[in-house]
């Protein structure tokens, strides 16, 4: 019983069999139900499955539950059509689940589709990059698509942050940043950031 109430921590990645982010990103699904007492350590999460980050998601809450207490509810926002299905699907991914085992839901928000997906090791570089750089390069590349976009772009590259960015123009920081990483990542495509 008592490695049932170990807490598990979360990293930055959250990772998903593929079938399962798809309905995510498409907003099928709206939550993830992992074995355990689960704490993510971020508030933000890149998306993950076999080796490649297909977007990020703010996590939204958390509940602790044991697994005979999910409920249809609990399945329709994991994206199933009912609590057997849901069973089924965690006694697939974890064999060993048992009625009285600890299960935490995790509620994501925000979720941000990449529009092509990049190599987990790759974060690291991403994030570092320089903001303001990537917004003058996107700029002159023609990267915006949209007058949000553009408008991103010219605060970045005039050198505000990008929670002052998020703030001024009413647009989640998870999505600027997602939009910036496929800026970078396009730019790179093309020569024109190392």
């Amino acid at each position: 019983m008592a490695s049932q109430r170990t807490v598990r921590k979360l990293g930055k990645v959250l990772s998903f069999r593929l079938s399962y982010l798809q309905r995510l990103l498409s907003g099928e699904k709206t939550t993830t139900i992992r074995k355990g007492i689960v704490q993510p350590l971020h508030q933000e999460v890149f998306l993950e499955s076999n080796g490649q980050i297909y977007g990020e998601a703010q996590v939204k809450s958390l509940r602790f539950t044991r697994v005979s207490e999910l409920t249809d509810e609990d399945a329709k926002k994991d994206g199933f059509s009912s609590k057997k299905d849901l069973l089924d699907a965690l006694r697939e991914i974890y064999p060993d689940l048992n009625d009285d085992d600890w299960v935490t839901i995790i509620s994501l928000d925000n979720i941000t589709r990449y529009s092509s997906p990049i190599k987990a090791g790759e974060l690291e570089t991403l994030s570092a990059t320089d903001y303001s750089l990537v917004a003058r390069l996107a700029l002159a590349h023609g990267l915006a698509e949209t007058r949000e976009q553009r408008a991103v772009l010219a605060k970045l590259a005039l050198g505000r942050t990008l929670q002052e960015v998020a703030n001024e123009l009413k647009i989640p920081e998870a999505k600027i940043k997602a939009f910036i990483r496929e800026c970078a990542l396009k730019l790179r495509e093309r020569g024109a950031l190392k």
